[in-house]
């Protein structure tokens, strides 16, 4: 049975963040120089955040490379003393001069690279996963609207600019990448960013 992008992106996601929360929470009893003993609560509600933020992230990375592809397609004239023999035949019989033969090519569209690199690192992108942890984190804990609230004031800020540290490069890296993969890439690199976030939930 063929499974979706969604679904592979998430269960791919799912597994990598399971294994940065329990790398976090091995280094969190080795800091503080106690036995390991596991959270499984932690360990569910990440594994539960993450089931919930992967399909949105999926779509959300749809819907930038649909507002702004990376590529773009443009026409070339083509030298003909480069075509092979076959594609000589083909050019000559469909009429086309000897330099005036053209094909199309993809090129990347480095405006649109720029602009979907801005608005999911630096602006929308950023504020919406930050508060997305810091309201599901919270609500599973237990908190009520005002702790989460005093959560969203507080701490958004403080790890957005973490995040600055590394995501810049790891989104304009994700350019290079098929956005059916691009959510399983972001949790390849989010593996040390994860285990931040874990010592996150556990100090909420």
């Amino acid at each position: 049975m063929k499974v979706s992008p969604i679904v592979q992106s998430t269960i791919l996601a799912l597994i990598i963040d399971a294994c940065s929360n329990v790398i976090a929470q091995r280094l969190k009893a080795w800091n503080d120089h106690k036995p390991f003993v596991f959270d499984h609560i932690l360990f569910i509600q990440f594994a539960v955040m993450t089931c919930i933020s992967a399909p949105i992230n999926f779509h959300w990375q749809a819907w930038l490379e649909k507002t702004w592809p990376q590529y773009k397609t443009i026409t070339r004239k083509r030298d003909d003393d480069n075509l092979d023999a076959e594609e000589k035949e083909v050019f000559l019989k469909e009429g086309a001069g000897r330099r005036d033969a053209e094909h199309e090519v993809k090129v990347r569209d480095w405006p649109n690279v720029w602009m979907r690199w801005f608005t999911d690192c630096i602006t929308i992108g950023a504020i919406f996963n930050t508060l997305m942890f810091l309201i599901l984190m919270g609500t599973m804990k237990g908190k009520g609207l005002t702790e989460v609230m005093t959560d969203v004031q507080t701490k958004t800020w403080k790890i957005i600019w973490d995040g600055y540290k590394m995501w810049p490069i790891a989104n304009f890296a994700s350019s290079y990448v098929p956005v059916e993969r691009r959510i399983v890439f972001f949790s390849c690199c989010g593996l040390l960013w994860n285990i931040y976030l874990t010592f996150v939930a556990i100090r909420l």
